[in-house]
């Protein structure tokens, strides 16, 4: 007997499908865009190489043709789809090294700095949201809230150098040499950066829940304000902080490009820069195919995490 899949399970599916074939969508259109626009706007890689020296006339013509450089670019995307799906990448023009040990070699310390920076916005963000939802009317609660609107304006760059100066004077002050940032006090910026946008949201989620209708109900009961209500309050606000942490997540985990030029540090980021800088668009291309699949699967994720604290989005989505 053939067993039948209960209408909520259906509704499920079809909410993850969706979201798949969305976010593929999305992933194809990003690296198409970028694809073209690094040979339209960039212009000629191999005349880059001849221009600074690096290649002959001989060279030069034969890593065009190797590259493809020499057939129509509709030719050349195609091919580069479909070694896409291969999962090859191409070779780096200047070094002749595959663009994925490149990649590999810098994801370690971004991945560090991209853990840390996350885990300082997550308890950060929520705290400051929690005290300005919980205390709204009171001079904590509006201090949070001040803070979490002050954080979300700052530029990463305005941020990042201000904490380097304010190091600076601390060293002078205690007459101890300045020590290397480390990934300390970029984990700091990129905490900052990330706080106040997840501090709002659970800010903006947590005061609409303490006005909903079974929460007054609690209250009426005598539950006092305590862990038991605020657990119960918060659940329902979590999907969309879930949906904003992906997309933070994916942020600081696809290169933060800005805190790691600041801070002189290695990174997917600075390889990004310098890739596009110096026209080596196969490692650019690489670094913005592995941006759009976490961007996808994050959200992916994400929307599912959401779907199952609120089944409601089952409907909805």
């Amino acid at each position: 007997m053939v067993p039948v899949l209960d209408r909520p399970r259906i509704q499920l599916l079809i909410v993850i499908s969706r979201r798949l074939i969305e976010g593929l969508l999305t992933a194809w259109a990003a690296v198409t865009l970028t694809f073209f626009a690094l040979r339209i706007a960039g212009g000629d890689p191999v005349a880059n190489l001849l221009s600074q020296g690096l290649a002959t006339v001989e060279q030069a013509a034969a890593l065009r043709q190797q590259l493809g450089l020499d057939r129509s670019l509709g030719s050349q995307y195609l091919v580069f789809l479909g070694n896409l799906l291969h999962g090859h990448f191409g070779q780096s023009l200047y070094t002749a090294r595959p663009v994925g040990r490149i990649i590999f070699e810098q994801l370690p310390y971004t991945m560090a700095l991209a853990i840390s920076g996350l885990l300082i916005a997550l308890v950060l963000g929520f705290s400051l949201g929690v005290l300005a939802a919980w205390r709204d009317r009171r001079l904590d609660g509006k201090t949070a809230s001040f803070i979490a609107n002050v954080s979300t304006a700052l530029p990463v760059a305005f941020t990042g150098i201000l904490i380097l100066y304010l190091a600076l004077r601390i060293s002078i002050a205690t007459g101890q040499p300045m020590a290397s940032p480390g990934f300390f006090l970029p984990s700091i910026v990129l905490g900052i950066a990330s706080m106040g946008p997840i501090g709002r949201v659970v800010q903006s989620g947590l005061r609409e829940s303490l006005q909903s209708e079974y929460i007054l109900a609690a209250r009426a009961r005598g539950i006092r304000n305590g862990f038991r209500l605020l657990w119960h309050a918060i659940r329902p606000a979590l999907p969309p902080v879930i949906s904003l942490v992906a997309l933070e997540a994916a942020y600081l985990f696809s290169g933060t490009v800005v805190t790691e030029t600041v801070f002189s540090r290695p990174g997917l980021g600075r390889l990004l820069v310098k890739s596009i800088l110096e026209g080596d668009f196969p490692i650019a291309q690489a670094l913005v195919v592995l941006a759009a699949l976490f961007y996808t699967f994050s959200h992916i994720l994400a929307d599912l995490a959401a779907i199952l604290l609120d089944p409601r989005r089952r409907r909805s989505g």
